[in-house]
């Protein structure tokens, strides 16, 4: 470990290329009025051709100003003041040359005739209250480059080697373009098939609901959303990107993706075909291969969430998370419209994926008992194949002036196959074998889903005064018959007790919820308002299980098994109202408070044995948000809501799972509802003219009758049991901030990143209280330097620090450090060719428990032949992992439970492929 750190620290420092530059502009500002010199001028250079910012300064106690290290060329000269009318000039500067220009001659606005105004892109970002927007083109890409190389070098923003987008250390989990849904739940197919150059700008904000911004009251429904604006010449006729790579044998990537405009019109179509893992496939919620087994449920606070829980139905971890070799293939097609004075606005489109994955792997645990541990090893291989076909669709509709209503559907069908095979073994403390279990599974799984939304909106003649009424409906439909085969072994001090399991079991899982709200909104005055709303939900939930057995070993599965077997119906009916006021002071501050009251009804039955309880809950949903507006380039949010959460079918069920014979499930009817506490504080910066931003947040999320367990543990077999139980004193925090600025006199652009999570967390051990605390704390340098035409290079660095505790073992806390170190470089030739590469780092400390060396380095280089007018095609050969010591990897600490997973994944390989960018008026922008 330390080899490979002091390695990398040798290639961050010897990666650092500082040159001087020996050209500089001096200067003096004067009044031309009083002949006075003026200081604290801000002078900036900006380049003609994008008017991005070269360098600036500013005039000093004699109103002198100096800018040095500058590079040839021309450039336009910005010199501005407040209150003063902003003075331009064009200047030359030569190789090595000191340019004067004597003195610079401002002229007071007042005394002008009409006041000039003059629009420039100086501003590379700027903050709109909750939103911060980039500027595109302030940021150099290369010819070719896609929104998700982009994304890469703005401020603040991080992207993953699987696509994951996370913006001021939150996740991004929804990518518009042009403020509308882009082939709906697959953000890559923007981010990975839209190239840079068309985009003019970047905005990144929390996208609230429809109803929360049409009256102003925050709801709590928030989604982290990037929009991507295109330029306006992109708009018309067409452009695109195409792409096809292989190595001859068992990889290839070919992509296709067509935008045609024309008006209003917009048609996209999208074909991808990969088996290098960039399947368009890799960045999505489990539901979009039908997804994990999916409630919507209405939040009593006048919100929706949606919970997943992925594995029954044999569709959770559809989406390609870098485990296993993948096969994905991948279309859509997409178009909107607006007519009638855009009056009237459609958006649908068609989406079909399909994935093919084979993976095995290999994971060892450590389970923290009382008075003993627990070991288990397991290795297994499999391999699924799951496909979806979707369609969507929006409708607006401009009523008149003052109302307007909207509908969007959605449905989907999907199935699925998987098989797998594990071998499992289970030690103690000493390394007795306590179990040896080989296992099998087959599963077929269908699953069907479709949902609605309905929003009219109303506004009145007084400002303010709105009404609006939401409805939305979901009904979801999982169905699977899975085979499931294990031989077990017990060791009992020396006695070898055999049991074979050979089971079949159908699940028919259905979810329909129907919600209604209505809002009222009425003006106190021009700057504050009162809303009243009213919200009706009905989330009904059934499950039919039905666990079979052969009668003879070559028979059919034809015996029910009853004590496996369930019909079972779990129905909340919630009403509820309340009261918000909202105060807003535009560009400055608004805020709002209020409180929702609900009463919730509970129904559960059990359809086979023809019995029912029901019980009911009253609760009280306080809210609170406030927006700051801090100058011109700052800005604070804070929020708090609280909701409730009602548990799943699955965790209410009184029966057993036993399909995994070493963590056998069972449900708990006992359960109560959840009640969340948010808490949120987010500020970020950005002066735009020092380059310097700083970005902060915190979240605190606490839960009273929180979902924990029961883990009741067999030390003789290594056999653990689980039961879901509620419980008090859970708590998450999590924050993070960064820091970056762009050193002048050097052209380096440097920063800081960190983050911290504390997990609190409760459950028994039998009927033993085990109280659990993880803690994760992280930061890094970043650094960047680019030489117009010659070189770039990133260069990323993070260290972690990982503790885990539990009161029950107090002397066994689990304390380890990781680091990744991630170095992309890029330096244009002659002749138009282009090198680039990276190289990521992975360093993780050995444990006591974790002795295996997990460390590896994945070095990638590509090389690039620039072909067509404008540099609008390229062919590349690509070498990637050449070390071949890409490891698939993941450590877990989970209360008292410990564990380290290694997996087949992608490993080395080449391609030869040609990438054409494509355009009809709108050509690709080359540097």
């Amino acid at each position: 470990m330390k080899k490979t750190t002091a390695l990398f620290f040798v290639l961050f420092v010897i990666s650092i290329p500082v040159f001087s530059q020996d050209a500089a502009l001096k200067g003096t500002v004067i009044d031309t009025s009083e002949k006075r010199n003026l200081s604290n001028t801000v002078i900036a250079l900006l380049r003609p051709a994008d008017s991005v910012l070269v360098s600036f300064t500013r005039t000093n106690k004699e109103g002198n100003f100096t800018l040095q290290k500058l590079p040839p060329g021309k450039f336009i000269l910005m010199v501005t003041r407040p209150a003063y009318a902003d003075y331009f000039d064009r200047v030359a500067i030569a190789s090595g040359a000191t340019v004067d220009l004597g003195k610079v001659a401002m002229t007071l606005k007042s005394q002008l005739l009409q006041e000039v105004v003059v629009q420039h892109k100086l501003g590379a970002i700027r903050i709109k209250g909750d939103t911060t927007e980039y500027v595109a083109d302030s940021f150099k890409m290369a010819a070719g480059a896609t929104v998700e190389d982009l994304l890469k070098k703005l401020p603040g923003l991080q992207v993953d080697k699987d696509g994951k987008i996370t913006a001021q250390g939150e996740t991004v989990q929804k990518v518009l373009v042009d403020g509308e849904e882009f082939f709906s739940d697959d953000p890559t197919i923007a981010t990975r098939g839209l190239t840079a150059d068309a985009v003019d700008k970047v905005q990144t904000f929390d996208k609230k609901s429809d109803q929360a911004e049409f009256t102003g009251i925050d709801d709590g429904e928030k989604t982290k959303t990037i929009n991507l604006k295109l330029k306006e010449d992109r708009k018309k006729g067409y452009f695109g990107k195409l792409e096809a790579g292989a190595d001859g044998n068992k990889f290839w990537n070919s992509n296709l993706m067509v935008n045609a405009f024309k008006g209003k019109r917009k048609l996209s179509a999208f074909g991808i075909m990969s088996s290098t893992g960039r399947t368009g496939l890799d960045w999505q919620e489990s539901t979009n291969y039908g997804g994990a087994s999916m409630e919507m449920n209405s939040e009593d606070g006048g919100g929706m969430s949606i919970n997943f829980s992925g594995g029954d139905d044999e569709f959770g971890g559809g989406s390609y998370w870098g485990e296993g070799l993948p096969k994905g293939w991948n279309g859509g097609l997409h178009y909107s419209n607006k007519w009638n004075a855009d009056k009237i606005h459609f958006n649908g489109g068609y989406q079909y994926n399909k994935l093919n994955t084979e993976a095995q792997g290999n994971t060892f645990s450590q389970n923290k008992l009382p008075n003993s541990i627990l070991y288990t090893n397991d290795f297994g291989n499999s391999f699924s194949s799951r496909n979806r076909n979707m369609v969507r669709g929006l409708y607006e509709f401009q009523i008149d002036s003052l109302s307007s209503l909207k509908i969007t559907a959605q449905g989907s069908q999907g199935n699925s196959f998987s098989k797998s095979n594990f071998h499992q073994e289970s030690l103690n403390g000493n390394g007795d074998t306590l179990s040896i279990i080989d296992r099998e599974t087959n599963v077929d799984a269908n699953r069907k889903n479709f949902n609605s939304t309905l929003l009219w909106r109303q506004k009145f003649r007084k400002q303010g005064r709105t009404l609006s009424l939401s409805a939305r409906q979901n009904y979801t439909e999982n169905t699977s018959t899975g085979i499931y085969f294990s031989n077990n072994h017990y060791y009992k001090i020396g006695i070898d007790s055999t049991k074979v399991l050979d089971q079949q079991k159908l699940i028919d899982n259905k979810n329909s919820v129907v919600n209604a709200r209505i809002s009222y909104t009425e003006p106190l005055n021009k700057r504050s308002l009162l809303e009243f709303n009213y919200s009706v939900d009905n989330n009904k939930r059934e499950s039919g299980i039905i666990t079979l057995e052969k009668i003879n070993p070559v028979g059919k599965y034809e015996d029910k098994i009853d004590s496996l077997s369930n019909e079972y119906s779990f129905n909340v009916l919630t009403q509820s109202g309340g009261i918000n006021y909202r105060y807003a002071k535009p560009k400055k501050i608004s805020f709002s408070f209020g409180m929702n009251v609900s009463y919730a009804e509970f129904t559960r039955k059990d359809l086979r044995g023809d019995s029912a309880i029901s019980y009911n809950f009253t609760n009280f949903f306080p809210q609170a948000n406030l927006n700051w507006t801090m100058g011109r380039n700052g800005n604070l949010r804070f929020n708090y809501n609280g909701s409730t959460r009602a548990p799943g079918i699955d965790q209410i069920q009184p029966i057993q799972d036993i399909t995994d014979q070493m963590n056998i499930r069972e449900g708990n009817p006992d359960l109560k509802q959840a009640f969340r506490h948010n808490f949120s504080l987010r500020y970020n910066n950005y002066k735009f003219l020092s380059e310097r931003g700083i970005y902060a947040g915190v979240n605190y999320n606490a839960t009273q009758n929180d979902f924990s367990s029961i883990n009741i543990l067999d030390t003789t077999t290594g056999k653990r049991t689980t039961r879901p139980v509620n419980v008090d004193g859970n708590y998450r925090m999590n924050g993070w901030m960064g820091y970056g600025q762009k050193i002048k006199k050097l052209g380096i652009r440097v920063g800081i990143e960190g983050e911290w999570n504390i997990n609190h967390n409760t459950n028994f051990i039998g009927e033993l209280l085990n109280e659990n605390d993880s803690y994760v704390f992280g930061a890094g340098p970043t650094l960047s330097y680019e030489k117009e035409k010659k070189f770039e290079i990133w260069i990323n660095t993070s260290f972690r620090r990982n503790i885990s505790k539990s009161s029950l073992r107090s002397d066994l806390v689990t304390k380890f450090w990781t680091q990744n170190h991630h170095i992309d470089m890029r330096v244009y030739l002659p002749w138009k060719l282009e090198i680039g590469s990276s190289c990521n780092f992975n360093i993780r400390q050995k444990t006591s428990v974790f002795e295996r060396n997990n460390n590896s380095i994945r070095w990638d280089v590509r090389i690039d032949r620039k072909l067509f007018k404008n540099d609008a095609a390229r062919l590349r050969f690509s070498a990637n992992d050449i070390l071949d010591q890409n490891i698939g990897f993941n450590r877990n600490i989970n209360s008292n439970f410990v564990s380290e997973r290694t997996y087949d994944t992608i490993r080395r390989n080449f391609l030869l492929s040609f990438i054409w960018n494509f355009s009809k008026n709108g050509k690709p922008q080359s540097w």
